[in-house]
Protein backbone atom coordinates (compact mmCIF):
# COMPACT_ATOMS: atom_id res chain seq x y z
CA UNK A 1 0.00 0.00 0.00
CA UNK A 2 2.88 2.50 1.27
CA UNK A 3 4.06 2.17 -2.67
CA UNK A 4 0.86 2.96 -4.17
CA UNK A 5 0.55 6.10 -2.18
CA UNK A 6 4.40 7.06 -3.55
CA UNK A 7 3.83 5.95 -7.11
CA UNK A 8 0.53 7.14 -7.83
CA UNK A 9 1.02 11.30 -6.87
CA UNK A 10 4.29 10.45 -8.61
CA UNK A 11 3.07 9.10 -12.14
CA UNK A 12 -0.11 12.28 -11.68
CA UNK A 13 2.94 14.50 -11.70
CA UNK A 14 4.82 13.10 -14.66
CA UNK A 15 1.53 12.89 -17.00
CA UNK A 16 -0.28 16.19 -15.96
CA UNK A 17 3.45 17.99 -16.68
CA UNK A 18 3.59 15.98 -20.23
CA UNK A 19 -0.15 17.19 -20.98
CA UNK A 20 0.64 21.08 -20.46
CA UNK A 21 4.01 20.46 -22.34
CA UNK A 22 2.28 18.92 -25.20
CA UNK A 23 -0.34 21.40 -25.39
CA UNK A 24 1.59 24.51 -25.05
CA UNK A 25 3.93 22.93 -27.85
CA UNK A 26 0.32 22.42 -29.89
CA UNK A 27 -0.62 25.90 -29.08
CA UNK A 28 2.58 27.31 -30.51
CA UNK A 29 2.76 25.70 -34.02
CA UNK A 30 -0.36 24.78 -35.31
CA UNK A 31 -1.51 23.09 -38.14
CA UNK A 32 -2.78 24.61 -41.17
CA UNK A 33 -5.66 23.94 -43.49
CA UNK A 34 -6.46 25.60 -46.64
CA UNK A 35 -10.05 25.04 -47.54
CA UNK A 36 -11.01 25.56 -51.24
CA UNK A 37 -14.77 25.55 -52.31
CA UNK A 38 -16.17 25.27 -55.54
CA UNK A 39 -18.13 28.36 -56.79
CA UNK A 40 -19.07 27.72 -60.12
CA UNK A 41 -22.63 26.90 -61.46
CA UNK A 42 -22.50 23.33 -60.73
CA UNK A 43 -22.68 24.35 -56.86
CA UNK A 44 -25.99 26.36 -56.86
CA UNK A 45 -27.89 23.50 -56.04
CA UNK A 46 -25.52 22.40 -53.35
CA UNK A 47 -24.54 25.34 -51.69
CA UNK A 48 -26.27 24.74 -48.21
CA UNK A 49 -24.22 21.52 -48.16
CA UNK A 50 -20.59 23.39 -48.79
CA UNK A 51 -21.59 25.64 -46.11
CA UNK A 52 -22.69 22.57 -43.88
CA UNK A 53 -19.55 20.92 -44.72
CA UNK A 54 -17.39 24.07 -43.76
CA UNK A 55 -19.36 23.57 -40.28
CA UNK A 56 -18.12 20.24 -39.88
CA UNK A 57 -14.77 21.24 -41.09
CA UNK A 58 -14.38 24.11 -38.30
CA UNK A 59 -13.10 23.57 -34.68
CA UNK A 60 -10.43 21.47 -34.33
CA UNK A 61 -8.03 22.67 -31.36
CA UNK A 62 -4.76 23.71 -32.85
CA UNK A 63 -5.84 24.41 -36.22
CA UNK A 64 -5.51 27.86 -38.67
CA UNK A 65 -7.96 27.92 -41.54
CA UNK A 66 -7.19 29.83 -44.94
CA UNK A 67 -10.90 29.76 -47.12
CA UNK A 68 -10.72 30.33 -50.59
CA UNK A 69 -12.75 29.75 -53.73
CA UNK A 70 -11.35 29.01 -57.72
CA UNK A 71 -12.10 32.37 -58.01
CA UNK A 72 -10.56 34.17 -55.24
CA UNK A 73 -9.19 34.02 -51.34
CA UNK A 74 -11.92 35.06 -48.82
CA UNK A 75 -9.85 35.17 -45.97
CA UNK A 76 -5.95 34.13 -45.04
CA UNK A 77 -5.36 31.64 -42.24
CA UNK A 78 -7.13 32.13 -38.69
CA UNK A 79 -8.45 30.49 -35.97
CA UNK A 80 -12.00 29.86 -37.21
CA UNK A 81 -12.85 28.68 -40.80
CA UNK A 82 -15.91 30.96 -40.73
CA UNK A 83 -19.03 30.76 -43.48
CA UNK A 84 -19.57 31.14 -47.04
CA UNK A 85 -22.18 34.16 -46.68
CA UNK A 86 -20.00 36.39 -48.76
CA UNK A 87 -19.51 34.25 -51.55
CA UNK A 88 -22.29 33.66 -54.30
CA UNK A 89 -21.44 30.56 -56.78
CA UNK A 90 -21.25 32.15 -60.59
CA UNK A 91 -19.81 31.57 -63.32
CA UNK A 92 -18.19 28.43 -64.98
CA UNK A 93 -15.12 26.41 -62.73
CA UNK A 94 -11.69 27.72 -63.73
CA UNK A 95 -9.59 25.54 -61.78
CA UNK A 96 -6.09 27.86 -62.49
CA UNK A 97 -6.38 30.19 -59.88
CA UNK A 98 -7.02 27.73 -57.08
CA UNK A 99 -4.28 25.18 -58.33
CA UNK A 100 -1.80 28.20 -57.63
CA UNK A 101 -2.39 29.52 -54.50
CA UNK A 102 0.57 30.80 -52.08
CA UNK A 103 -1.86 29.01 -49.40
CA UNK A 104 -1.95 25.69 -50.81
CA UNK A 105 1.90 25.56 -50.20
CA UNK A 106 1.75 26.76 -46.59
CA UNK A 107 -0.69 24.27 -45.68
CA UNK A 108 -0.39 21.21 -44.03
CA UNK A 109 -3.58 20.13 -45.49
CA UNK A 110 -5.87 20.90 -48.61
CA UNK A 111 -9.62 20.45 -48.44
CA UNK A 112 -11.66 20.49 -51.63
CA UNK A 113 -15.58 21.27 -51.43
CA UNK A 114 -16.50 20.78 -55.09
CA UNK A 115 -19.68 18.33 -56.74
CA UNK A 116 -18.61 15.64 -58.75
CA UNK A 117 -17.39 15.81 -62.35
CA UNK A 118 -16.62 19.60 -61.41
CA UNK A 119 -13.00 21.58 -63.20
CA UNK A 120 -11.53 21.57 -59.47
CA UNK A 121 -12.51 17.65 -58.95
CA UNK A 122 -10.54 16.11 -61.93
CA UNK A 123 -8.03 18.93 -61.97
CA UNK A 124 -6.74 19.55 -58.37
CA UNK A 125 -3.81 17.72 -57.13
CA UNK A 126 -4.73 13.54 -55.71
CA UNK A 127 -3.03 14.85 -51.88
CA UNK A 128 -5.70 17.43 -51.83
CA UNK A 129 -8.86 15.95 -49.29
CA UNK A 130 -11.86 15.90 -51.43
CA UNK A 131 -15.33 16.41 -50.06
CA UNK A 132 -17.69 15.60 -52.66
CA UNK A 133 -21.58 17.44 -52.23
CA UNK A 134 -24.48 16.43 -53.78
CA UNK A 135 -23.95 12.83 -54.88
Amino acid sequence: MRALAVWLPIAALLFGGYAVVADRASASDPRQVLVVVDSSFDMRPHWREAGAELTDLDGERYTEYALATEKDLVHGFQPELGDLSQVTPFAPCDAGDALDRPEAEEADRVVLVTTGGSCLDTEAPSEWDRVVVGD
